[in-house]
């Protein structure tokens, strides 16, 4: 009896898999271009590169990199610098602005992202208590930029294969460009090597 019981139960749990396997595989089908960037942009300004790099063509190893670089470097970076990038990017949202369907396969979207003016904050303070304040007054520098995503089908599924402007300039990247105003001479020096090397056995 407990064989028998033990085999219905593997059966039920396997069936169980089965659904849900092909729920998510008809789900991903489902998904429009315009949910594919949705959930790339979300994906980087929440620092999950990893479902980011699912959303990107195969063809496309400079994203791909890119994604990866993001992702070691939120790995190595000190506290500090990264707490203020989680913040910067708490402030980022975007906009799809126009979605073309050219009768070439593809998906044009143009998409517009509004950052925190990481260097202009940084002039103001570097305390994430008063960027915080200066968010809720409304008076937290902020710019605006436009990119364009291009998308086509991998498998029956919408990918990324080609993107200018937007995700490039990330929040993340901007307090990147600025490490040497979050951290000290010795941090900046230590971060700075470490992705030297990363670089490097890269090009290896």
């Amino acid at each position: 009896m407990k064989r028998l019981f033990s085999l219905f139960l593997f059966i039920t749990i396997v069936l169980v898999s089965l659904q849900y396997g092909m729920k998510q595989v008809f789900s991903l089908q489902a998904e429009t271009p315009e949910v594919v960037i949705n959930r790339y942009l979300t994906a980087v300004i929440s620092n999950d590169y990893e479902t980011a790099y699912t959303l990107v063509s195969d063809d496309n190893e400079e994203i791909r990199e890119w994604l990866e670089f993001l992702n070691f470097v939120t790995g190595i970076a000190p506290e500090k610098l990264i707490s203020i990038i989680h913040l910067a990017h708490s402030f980022t949202t975007h906009q799809v602005l126009q979605i073309d369907l050219p009768n070439d396969g593809t998906a044009v979207i143009k998409v517009e992202s509004t950052v925190p003016d990481m260097e202009k904050v940084l002039e103001i303070t570097h305390s994430e208590y008063e960027i915080k304040s200066l968010y809720d007054n409304g008076s937290l520098p902020l710019k605006q930029k436009q990119g364009t995503f291009i998308l086509g089908k991998e498998n029956n599924i919408w990918k990324i294969k080609e993107m200018e402007g937007t995700s490039g300039d990330s929040a993340s990247k901007i307090a990147m460009d600025l490490a040497e105003k979050l951290l000290s001479k010795e941090e900046s020096l230590k971060l700075d090597n470490e992705i030297r090397n990363y670089q490097n056995k890269k090009r290896s």
